[in-house]
């Protein structure tokens, strides 16, 4: 198992203020929210928020995070981005398969709309 980078994580306050202040990209489903905004570090870096009061578990918190944290790590961002995924109750009910699956999926839906965000 590779370990996650520091320099891959959000880390301080105003980086995820700056996210959510001022997001490029939103994307969402049933049990996430993902919000980005451009960065021009030259590569990317997440924030992962899993409130008690939507999972109240915490080994169901951390499952959902380190499942989020090795999709980020494998399947690298086309842009360099500043990423916060919010978690939402549905997210509790997901086994790993589908919390894996959702969040491929708005991957890349946020690769996309990136794309098209910035293309012009």
């Amino acid at each position: 198992m590779q370990s996650f980078p520091f320099k891959a994580r959000l880390s301080q306050p105003g980086h995820y203020r700056r996210v959510f202040e001022g997001p490029n990209v939103k994307v969402s489903s049933k049990a996430f929210l993902l919000l980005a905004a451009e960065n021009n570090d030259g590569s990317s870096r997440i924030g992962i928020i899993v409130a008690k009061k939507n999972i109240r578990l915490a080994s169901r918190r951390n499952r959902i995070k380190r499942i989020i944290r090795e999709q980020f790590r494998l399947s690298p961002l086309q842009r360099s981005m500043d990423l916060v995924v919010l978690a939402r109750s549905p997210a509790d009910k997901l086994d790993n398969r589908a919390v894996w699956q959702d969040i491929a999926s708005l991957w890349d839906q946020i690769n996309a709309t990136a794309d098209r965000r910035w293309a012009g």
